[in-house]
């Protein structure tokens, strides 16, 4: 028996201009396929697409809330921001008289709405929590091209961790300026946390400086990886920055893959409550289809 074909598009995410932004892999899921995709299936063409992550869109109502599973080249995520964002703006592109769209991941029913000035945004799915600051014994001393002035806690210094979702969390670098910024670099080793409890999963080093102008510029490793554009890591970040300012609503605009090639703008609307909890957080950006074809799963 021949397998299936499915059709997969590509998109750069968080970018307007084609071959900027980050890329993602939309892997069509067509509702009569007998049985689905297995996890292992799902995994190996995710390896095989080799990007940060890769959707797999199981086709649907679009009145209907549209269900969506996110994989790394290694692990299910409950949510990431450039996947979620990524397939708001194709489904929207696809349904153009609809102006939103429903979401169905892991961690919940996200509507994803057009934007007023192009692009969509979303609103993030949160357990946020601020955990104890960690001073890691990697996430600097594996960093040759960095001094300690280079860091704004000093070298022994602990950073501020936090998390977006339960098993989503990120260690909050913040450096003194975009130059060291740009000498930041890969680590051999992949970052962990101790003490994380019931948040414990996938764990990113989030370096940031924050400009003059407001603009705050970041990047984001994951062991010997680097994204381009990470929405959950974004939107972490902004959180927290936000919580520092107090209640309040707070736009932090935030450009991340320039080291890289490939500049990506992201937007995060933060509404800090007058108890100093977040009350909620929104995700936007654009898109760009890129490229389509077909795969075939084994």
């Amino acid at each position: 028996m021949t397998p299936p074909k499915l059709r997969f598009t590509t998109l750069n995410v968080f970018t307007s201009t084609r071959f900027l932004g980050n890329p993602l892999a939309i892997v069509h899921v067509p509702r009569n396929l007998d049985g689905g995709l297995s996890q292992t299936q799902k995994q190996t063409i995710a390896r095989e697409f080799n990007l940060s992550e890769t959707v797999f869109l199981h086709e649907g109502d679009p009145e209907a809330p549209i269900k969506i599973d996110i994989f790394t080249t290694d692990a299910e995520l409950p949510f990431a921001g450039h996947p979620t964002v990524g397939s708001g703006w194709y489904l929207l592109s696809q349904y153009p008289e609809n102006n939103t769209v429903i979401l169905e991941t892991n961690a919940g029913k996200i509507p994803v709405e057009r934007g007023k000035f192009g692009g969509v945004h979303l609103r993030v799915p949160i357990d946020f929590k601020v955990h104890p600051s960690y001073a890691s014994p990697t996430a600097k001393n594996l960093q040759p091209r960095l001094k300690g002035e280079d860091y704004v806690n000093g070298t022994e210094g602990a950073e501020a961790v936090a998390s977006i979702v339960k098993g989503m969390t990120f260690l909050l670098l913040q450096v003194t300026s975009e130059d060291a910024l740009a000498r930041l670099q890969p680590s051999p080793k992949r970052l962990t946390v101790p003490g994380l409890g019931e948040w414990d999963g996938f764990v990113g080093l989030y370096a940031f400086y924050e400009r003059d102008d407001g603009m705050i510029r970041t990047r984001m490793f994951d062991g010997v990886l680097e994204d381009p554009a990470t929405g959950s890591a974004a939107s972490t970040l902004a959180g927290w920055l936000a919580m520092k300012r107090g209640p309040g609503t707070w736009t932090l605009n935030i450009v991340q893959g320039v080291e890289m090639g490939r500049r990506s703008v992201i937007v995060v609307v933060v509404e800090v409550k007058e108890d100093g909890d977040i009350g909620n957080i929104e995700l936007g950006g654009d898109a760009v289809e890129v490229m389509e074809g077909w795969v075939i799963p084994v």
